[in-house]
């Protein structure tokens, strides 16, 4: 069929629409999952839309979930993360200024994901204090503005949390870490309106997997987490691997 836009051929939409589909399947059964998996497996396909088009996506995700419980926002530890997202981001500025060329970023994109994936199975829990919650947001802030996975941290501190000031504090979190992270990569050089046109044409099998995430409810939540995460870390293993040959 040819190219379907100036950067993207049928060959490579097609399984990054199937890609982003599973994955938004994964998060909606398990709640947690979409960038960890998304953004490596499209990271082999099409490393070019990472993680621009996974961050936007995530941001409308993220949008979403704050308004919907607004009122349970807490403004004081949504203000610590943010600042501490600043940091991270600007951390993440001067990494990705550095890097000149789709290799280097594949190697720091892998060597990160792999991080994050360990942060999440070794299920390391850090005490709930303003210090604390400022040093992970840096740490998300990071993390996230380079492959759009910056929740690894956030778990860590907010395991005893109440579930109904967890969800919508993240979230609100989450989303102003995305303008953020768009931000840093637009300064960086690495977002463009490829990444806008990507959005565009994947956001649909989004909604697709949040649909059919209703007929899968029955999966045990351990074994889809636990699938994730290998899955997760073969594809980062195999980006750091393919950008060095």
């Amino acid at each position: 069929m040819g190219y379907l836009s100036e950067f993207i051929t049928f060959n490579e939409l097609l399984p990054c629409l199937l890609i982003v589909m599973f994955a938004a399947v994964v998060q909606m059964t398990i709640g947690m999952g979409f960038g960890m998996l998304a953004s490596p497996l499209i990271a082999l396909v099409k490393p070019e839309i990472v993680p621009g088009c996974i961050v936007l996506i995530g941001l409308s995700v993220a949008i979403s979930g704050a308004w919907r419980e607004r009122q349970n926002i807490s403004f004081e530890e949504l203000k610590m993360g943010i600042g501490g997202r600043v940091f991270g981001s600007m951390a993440a500025l001067l990494i990705l200024s550095q890097i000149k060329d789709l290799d280097m970023f594949l190697l720091v994109f892998g060597i990160i994901m792999l991080i994050a994936i360990a942060m999440t199975a070794s299920g390391l829990k850090i005490a709930f204090t303003r210090s604390n919650l400022f040093g992970l947001s840096v740490v998300s802030g990071l993390m996230g503005s380079i492959t759009a996975v910056g929740a690894p941290p956030m778990a860590i501190i907010y395991h005893q949390r109440p579930a109904e000031i967890v969800r919508p504090t993240l979230n609100a979190f989450f989303a102003s870490g995305c303008i953020l992270a768009i931000i840093t990569l637009s300064l960086s050089g690495w977002f463009g309106t490829k990444d806008l046109a990507a959005t565009i044409l994947l956001f649909p099998s989004m909604i697709a997997g949040i649909y059919l995430s209703r007929f899968f409810r029955n999966i045990p939540a351990k074994l889809s987490a636990n699938a994730l995460l290998v899955l997760s870390a073969s594809a980062s293993i195999m980006l750091i691997i393919k950008s060095q040959i």
